[in-house]
């Protein structure tokens, strides 16, 4: 009788074994496919032409992404309102890139308004660019900490029960403000160059355009291209997880009818 149950303990064990195995090369495969799309799609071959100021529409690709970014904030203030109120760890981690993902796509679309509109190519309009950026770089810190008072304002009922969620709440925001000011510094590193002066970027800008390249002053503005960066990175996560989220759905109905 012994004999009988050590072995169907050691059976049960083999089987517990196997499913967890399963199930997390399920949740692997999930991962690595949402992996493989995102490194496929952003090959330079399979990138569309598209304007450096994509508000001027002057490409399909430049109305696809500008809706696609509308697409991701309503998606994002829609499952922060689905989750936000409702406590488990999922659901802190789908409010908490539903966040970021809102909010880096409303900083993208405010920061578009600092781009020139006033595209020739002179002394005066490329001294105003110059200052717009370094505006534009005050104004991103401005929506990432307004982003991060909110983040721990959603997750304060997490934080009371355990100071973990606060380190991971923190964690994409301290990535993002340290990422931005990286971009700021090597931004300050290139206007203090001993050879730099208005009139000589003003000649680069003639010089690059005249040889039919898309280089112009918009290039400058780099907090403008993150927040569009931050967008789709949270979106890429938000899917990701999702696939898991749903991984592990799958998993608790197949034991509940096992």
């Amino acid at each position: 009788m012994k004999v009988k149950k050590d072995k169907q303990e050691r059976l049960n064990l083999v089987k517990k074994i196997a499913r967890n195995t399963f199930w997390g090369l399920m949740v692997t495969l999930v991962i690595t496919l949402m992996m493989v799309v995102v490194a496929t799609i952003t090959q330079p071959k399979y990138l569309p032409v598209m304007s450096n100021n994509i508000f001027e529409l002057k490409y399909v690709a430049d109305w696809v992404f500008l809706m696609g970014i509308v697409l991701l904030i309503v998606l994002g203030g829609f499952i922060l309102y689905k989750t936000v109120n409702k406590q488990s760890r999922w659901n802190f981690i789908f409010s908490n890139l539903a966040l970021i993902m809102t909010s880096s796509g409303l900083g993208f679309i405010i920061l578009s308004f600092l781009l020139p509109r006033n595209t020739k190519l002179t002394v005066k309009t490329v001294s105003q660019a110059v200052k717009l950026v370094n505006i534009s770089y005050f104004l991103t810190f401005i929506i990432i900490a307004i982003t991060t008072i909110l983040a721990v304002h959603i997750s304060r009922k997490y934080i009371d029960k355990n100071n973990w969620y606060l380190y991971f709440t923190l964690l994409p925001y301290i990535i993002w403000a340290g990422w931005t000011y990286q971009q700021y510094q090597h931004w300050q590193n290139f206007l203090a160059t001993r050879n730099f002066n208005i009139e000589k970027l003003t000649a680069m800008f003639i010089y690059y355009q005249s040889h039919m390249t898309k280089i112009d002053m918009n290039l400058m503005f780099e907090g403008y291209k993150s927040c569009a960066f931050i967008a789709l990175l949270a979106f890429i996560y938000l899917l990701t997880v999702g696939g898991v989220y749903l991984v592990f759905k799958v998993k608790e109905k197949v034991q509940r009818k096992a």
